[in-house]
Formats: structure tokens, C-alpha cells, sequence
């Protein structure tokens, strides 16, 4: 028995099959423009994965504040027209098939605490970092919501002045700065590109970096403080630079020993599916909401 898999992004769909433990069959096409296309593309996915593999149910990934309970993607996201009516209801009778849908960053979150970086540990914090800062909090490999489906939403911590992790502790943020002082426009320069001038000794590329990294280790004490994980598992652009993960490192070892927390130094984890993660957490995230419907 296998799953069909979504992951709904703004420019693409992803999409692949979970089958014998493992995801296989990927592939991804533009994000249709209209909620009637969407449904369109997605059944003719299914169908074509039901010539060759036993389908029991379809897990998705999708933007949005995702209320699995309910059935309902609330909030706002890059796909306007997936938000606030009964969507799983409606895929449920557009498949034939048992439906599953959950928040991109908390089935990433899901997919390394249960069959990724993090599965070998009972509470792991999973951090995404892209434009902005998100993530998941998991005990057990189960995912806690919270009373307002906020839990994990670690981009609105207040770090200073009313600032938050998002606004200070991503390279989007570091760029963003760099242009300013630059006197350039704010899009003008990327992440990346402050990063390369910093190790060519570009002074104001290499004062943007060092507070890149100390956000990042702030952020990162708060968190490890507030839940006393036993991981936090790092996803997200960053997490495919192995310096840029070895600076955060070293920046969160030196700000645990100035506090001189000496009964702990946090486990800091590369994410280990990278862009698969979201894909692979709506298999688990099925496997969990959906599988006593399957055996029955």
C-alpha cells in the first residue's frame, strides 16, 4: 500500500509516493492559478500513481495556518485560494481516497523528528530559517499545536526592540541590512552575496555576518531554554552550507558558556531530508491522522 504525496508551494507543486518506507516517483509542475486547475492536477497525479501502485490515501503539505481537525487551511498564503472552506472534505470525495493535510513547516518538522535528523531523540525543536524563521515542536514524534495552532511559530519572538527572530536572525535580514548601509537598493544584494564579500574582508559584510550569527544564537538559547529539547534540528536555505551551520554552532557554544550554563550545551542538528522533508512529513502526518481510517 502506498500514499500519494503533495507539497503545495507558490511556484510548484511537488509531489512523489510513500511507499515501502520510502518516498519514490517524484516529480513537480507549476502551481496551477485557480482552485479548479488545482484540483484538476492533483487527480490526474492520483490516477496516474493508481496504475502502479496501491493507492490508500493522499497526505499534503500546504502553507497556511493548517487546522487538521477541522478540515480547514486559515490564515493567508502565496496560494490565495486554498484558505477557509472545508478543503480536506472536498478532497476526500475528489480522490475516493482517505485525506490528510498538513502545515509545510510542521510536516518538515514531523518528517526529521520521525524519520530524520532528530529520530533517535524524544523532544526535538525543529528551527526552518528562509526569508523568515518558523518551525515545529515535537515530543514523541507527535507534533504540539497548541491552543491557537501557534506552537513552533518561532519567527514572532521579540529579540530587541520589538524586533523579531525573523526580522534579525535570517540572511535575508542580514542582507537586507548590508544594502542599507550600503546606500543600495534593499533587494539588491542576497545572503550569498554578503556571506562571499565578508570572506573577501568586506568590513560592513563582515559586521552583518557576525550579527547574523549572533541572532541566530540568541534565538536559538531562547528556544533551548523556553523547551529544554533534546535537539534543535536546523532546516531551511541555510542548512545547506556546512560553514554557515558550523558558525551558528560555534556562536550558540560561546553564548551558552558566557551564561555559564554548565549542565547543558545544546544539540544543534542538520535537517537530513532537505528538500524532501516537506513530502516525506505528509506521509508520516498521514500515517498519523489517517491510519485507523485506512484499517478500518
Amino acid at each position: 500500500m502506498a500514499t500519494v504525496l503533495f507539497d503545495w508551494g507558490g511556484s510548484a507543486i511537488k509531489y512523489g509516493v510513500w511507499a515501502q518506507d520510502a518516498l519514490q516517483d517524484t516529480g513537480s509542475v507549476k502551481t496551477p492559478a485557480s482552485w479548479l486547475e488545482m484540483k484538476e492536477q492533483l487527480l490526474e497525479i492520483c490516477r496516474d500513481f493508481q496504475q502502479r501502485y496501491a493507492i490508500k490515501g493522499v497526505g499534503i503539505s500546504a502553507p497556511g495556518n493548517v487546522d487538521a481537525e477541522r478540515g480547514v487551511i486559515g490564515g493567508l498564503s502565496a496560494i490565495p485560494y486554498i484558505h477557509h472552506f472545508p478543503i480536506v472534505a472536498e478532497l476526500t470525495a475528489l480522490f475516493g481516497l482517505p485525506v490528510s493535510i498538513e502545515n509545510d513547516a510542521n510536516a518538515a518538522g514531523i518528517a526529521e523528528a520521525a524519520v530524520g535528523a532528530g529520530r533517535d531523540y524524544r523532544h526535538v525543536l525543529f528551527v526552518i530559517v528562509g526569508s523568515g524563521v518558523g518551525g515545529a515542536i515535537l515530543e514523541d514524534k507527535v507534533l504540539r499545536r497548541g491552543s491557537h495552532r501557534y506552537a513552533g511559530e518561532f519567527g514572532l519572538m521579540a529579540l530587541q526592540d520589538g524586533q523579531t527572530f525573523s526580522e534579525l536572525g535570517t540572511a535575508v535580514a542580514m542582507a537586507k541590512r548590508y544594502a542599507l548601509r550600503m546606500s543600495m537598493a534593499e533587494d539588491s544584494v542576497t545572503g550569498a552575496e554578503v556571506f562571499r564579500l565578508a570572506e573577501q574582508g568586506d568590513a560592513i559584510a563582515l559586521e552583518e555576518v557576525e550579527q547574523f550569527y549572533h541572532w541566530m544564537a540568541v534565538g536559538l538559547f531562547n528556544l533551548q531554554v523556553c523547551y529544554d529539547p533534546d535537539c534543535l534540528v536546523i532546516g531551511g536555505g541555510i542548512s545547506s552550507n556546512d560553514r554557515i551551520f558550523a558558525g551558528i554552532s560555534a556562536r550558540l557554544t560561546a553564548l551558552v558558556q558566557e551564561k555559564q550554563l554548565t549542565e547543558f550545551m545544546p544539540t544543534l542538528l542538520l535537517c537530513e531530508h532537505r528538500n524532501n522533508a516537506n513530502l516525506i512529513g505528509a506521509a508520516v502526518s498521514f500515517a498519523q491522522q489517517c491510519g485507523d481510517i485506512v484499517k478500518k
